[in-house]
């Protein structure tokens, strides 16, 4: 494995990772007759979308996926959605030549992605450290994996070899064969570029829908993409989550599309939405759940208000409401049932359960994973929220949309009871998740603090004759209540889950990945290692390549892996065992003082004090680690 050690050095692999992310999509919804801020926004909903179908696809027809079908998949789907766009939305307005075969660019808006992604490399990256860092999570075992896999076979089907929502592994994998970069490294740009490119221009798009397109709105969305700590920080590092990463960075410009065309009723834009969510499901299922959820409460709030205001008469507002009610109901009942994948979704179950007004507290005031009240975010969704219900009512569903979050963390921070499953299941009844979710809202809220701001100091004297500093103020007053304040916590939630202070949660140090990249090159190609995964082997096949039994931490619960882990002491006595061993290939075994903090160990309860074991012999100790070659069971004949 080359090292990376500077971001510098990962320019190249960022490059790469936006184009085969933008790229497709945004021509595809380009034809389609969706233009502007929000075609870009949703582009790689749609990218990832084409990329995993069709790479899927590719594997029974057997094609081995790579750059040169992904070029000919969107020369295709180009054809294929200009065509649809002429038969189904050729009544839309006719755009100026210009406009259609350029746009209209916009320096506001693009000044004000610009500060949002300035803003968060500068939070990221050195907390992160170096490009090759790798986080110390046991999900993150699962991905690379996965990625890994994706190249080495050449298969990149969402069934290689389980089937899972792969859209995130697809694209990174995709953009690797270029050869650009190693795993690890190519998977932290990824993610870096997700935060830091993909969630500002989705949260500008958004906020300039909800609260109009004035310069000052447009940089306080900028601003305001850098303002939580729930989203993107956390889910660099928690879980680690990198899918729901993506999707929930994605929300925000399919959102603020469904919304354009909502109000515009173009077919193209409909279209373009359409594209966008097999793309969301690919990467993560909850981001159509999301944008659903999101929908209904933008319908409720409008219909609500329409009644309010005389604009339709209140017994076809229960009527709506009333229906909508019941189908949620019904659907929320029914879904489970009919998916077995959602049914085990919704069965995961937390310890760390709150009270009401504690999860109120963390959610309101960010103390989520930290330990403090985020006061001065706090501040400025009052502000925000406050300005929204006097000055830009247009805007009170996203309030609502922010507060349907806040009910769902609730439930899955607090609630004991079983039905609660049925409503936060789709994000795995986490919290964590939720506080992310309820950022894609959040954004506009903090983005509305600055005209509230400029308006209260607009009534100061020595201001209020300045109007250009007062806006400066109110957009100013963002960061400083918010990166200013909380900087420092940020950056450490990213170090400890890059750099834990505890030698029990780090999965592979430097010096313990050095150890394992030496005993790899002992091991001929091909051949199949066994280890406990709580000692940080099964990332010798995503680092090394080594073809190790185990891919993820825990050890899976069923299959050949649990029959080796709990019965490989005994090797010499459980023929299953020998089966299992001879049918993977299996013909190394490592061991290691070092154990990783996950639970569990009984389903590795075989695997330890290796020098114990009949049928295996040492060959090498390097570090903490000692390579050992299996003789029992007839395997060391054939070495």
């Amino acid at each position: 494995m080359a090292r990376m050690a500077h971001w510098v050095d990962a320019i190249p692999t960022f490059v790469v990772l936006t184009v085969v992310l933008f790229l497709p999509g945004w021509l595809v919804v380009r034809a389609l007759g969706a233009r502007g801020l929000e075609a870009l926004a949703v582009s790689p909903a749609v990218s990832t979308g084409l990329i995993t179908a069709f790479a899927t696809v590719a594997q029974p027809l057997g094609v081995r996926w790579g750059l040169v079908p992904l070029a000919a998949v969107t020369a295709v789907s180009f054809v294929v959605a200009w065509v649809a766009r002429r038969l189904f939305g050729h009544h839309d307005t006719e755009l100026h030549p210009a406009r259609r075969l350029l746009g209209r660019p916009q320096p506001d808006a693009a000044l004000a992605i610009a500060i949002g992604a300035v803003l968060a490399l500068a939070t990221i990256l050195p907390s992160i450290g170096r490009p090759d860092e790798l986080v110390d999570s046991p999900d993150a075992v699962f991905h690379l994996s996965r990625i890994k896999t994706f190249l080495e076979s050449g298969n990149f089907s969402i069934a290689n070899p389980t089937l899972y929502p792969s859209g995130f592994h697809v694209w990174v994998g995709t953009s690797l064969l270029t050869g650009s970069a190693d795993v690890l490294p190519g998977t932290n740009v990824a993610t870096v570029l997700l935060a830091a490119v993909v969630w500002p221009i989705g949260c500008v798009a958004l906020v300039r829908h909800a609260l109009g397109t004035s310069r000052l709105v447009t940089y306080a969305a900028g601003l305001a993409s850098a303002a939580f700590i729930a989203f993107p920080t956390a889910l660099l590092g928690w879980g680690v989550l990198w899918p729901n990463l993506m999707a929930t960075a994605l929300t925000p410009g399919a959102l603020a599309l469904m919304l354009q065309a909502a109000r515009s009723r173009r077919v193209g834009q409909w279209l373009a939405f359409a594209a966008a969510l097999p793309g969301l499901a690919l990467i993560q299922p909850n981001a159509l759940v999301a944008l659903l959820v999101f929908a209904l409460t933008w319908f409720i709030t409008a219909r609500v208000r329409a009644g309010l205001m005389g604009h339709l008469a209140w017994r076809v507002v229960v009527r709506d409401l009333a229906t909508v009610a019941v189908a949620v109901v019904v659907g929320l009942v029914v879904a489970p049932t009919v998916s077995a994948l959602l049914a085990s979704t919704q069965s995961y179950e937390w310890k760390d359960k709150v009270s009401v007004w504690a999860a109120l507290v963390e959610v309101v005031g960010g103390r989520v994973l930290i330990s403090d009240v985020l006061w001065g975010l706090v501040v400025l969704m009052v502000l925000g929220i406050g300005w929204i219900a006097l000055r830009a009512r247009a805007a009170l569903p996203v309030v609502a949309m922010w507060l349907a979050c806040v009910v769902l963390y609730v439930l899955s921070a607090s609630s004991t009871m079983s039905w609660t499953a049925l409503v936060t299941g789709y994000w795995y009844n986490d919290k964590i998740r939720l506080a992310s979710l309820a950022a894609v809202p959040g954004v506009v809220l903090v983005a509305a603090a600055a005209p509230a701001v400029r308006e209260l100091a607009g009534r100061v004297p020595a201001l209020g004759r300045r109007p250009v500093a007062a806006a400066l103020l109110g957009a100013l007053t963002i960061p400083v209540l918010t990166l200013g304040l909380n900087g420092g916590t940020r950056e450490q939630m990213l170090a400890d889950f890059f750099r834990p202070a505890d030698p029990s949660k780090v999965i592979l140090s430097r010096d313990a990945q050095a150890s394992l990249a030496r005993l790899a090159a002992l091991i001929p190609p091909g051949q199949g290692l066994v280890g406990r995964p709580e000692n940080g082997s099964p990332l010798m096949w995503p680092l090394f390549g080594t073809r190790t039994l185990y891919r993820s931490i825990p050890i899976p619960p069923a299959g050949d892996g649990i029959v080796i882990g709990t019965g490989f002491d005994d090797m010499a006595h459980r023929p299953d065992v020998c089966e299992a061993l001879a049918r993977n290939d299996v013909r190394w075994a490592i061991d290691s003082s070092h154990v990783y903090w996950l639970d569990k160990p009984e389903r590795s309860s075989g695997l330890k004090d290796l020098a114990k074991v009949d049928g295996v012999e040492a060959v090498r100790t390097d570090g903490q680690y000692t390579l050992y070659r299996i003789t029992g069971c007839g395997l060391g004949a054939g070495m």
